[in-house]
């Protein structure tokens, strides 16, 4: 059966669904209608925007997330600044996840590290009035403090 297409003219309120979904942890339903979006507006950056944190949203809910199909996403940003940044999130929700599985603690501490190096480039790119990325960059710092967290030490230092 194929899907059904929208209207071009109701993408504002389409879009304001699928931030309501997403909002209300949901991210299946915003994830289906990004993708009903993308039908009709290919590239429109709003949705990607959806689209990506549902997809990262999934990390939390112990899904299997094709990291692949959300780097494609990515891409498909306009400014280096929100690639960096969106690639930096995606390092960060997955590691994260991590936290709550006490022999993945030491994969949390190398995912955030990999959202730092990230958020510091998205830092360097991003507008003035925009800190965005400083206060990830800070918040994977204090839960790397926090948590304690330490790099994975190789099989023969552990022997």
């Amino acid at each position: 059966m194929p899907y059904h297409k929208i209207n071009k003219s109701s993408l504002p309120s389409v879009i304001a669904k699928a931030k309501q979904y997403r909002s209300l942890l949901e991210p299946d339903l915003a994830i289906s209608i990004c993708l009903d979006v993308f039908a009709v507006d290919q590239n429109n950056q709003e949705a990607l925007v959806i689209y990506i944190l549902s997809l990262t949203d999934l990390y939390s809910h112990d899904v299997k997330v094709d990291q692949e199909k959300i780097l494609s996403a990515i891409n498909r940003l306009n400014s280096d600044f929100e690639r960096n940044y969106y690639i930096g999130l995606m390092h960060e929700r997955k590691a994260r996840s991590y936290l709550n599985k006490h022999m993945s603690r030491s994969f949390a501490f190398e995912g955030l590290q990999n959202a730092m190096e990230y958020y510091e480039l998205a830092e360097k790119l991003q507008p003035e009035d925009i800190c965005d990325a400083n206060l990830r960059y800070n918040s994977c710092l204090r839960t790397i403090e926090k948590e304690k967290l330490t790099p994975r030490q190789e099989f023969n230092e552990l022997y």
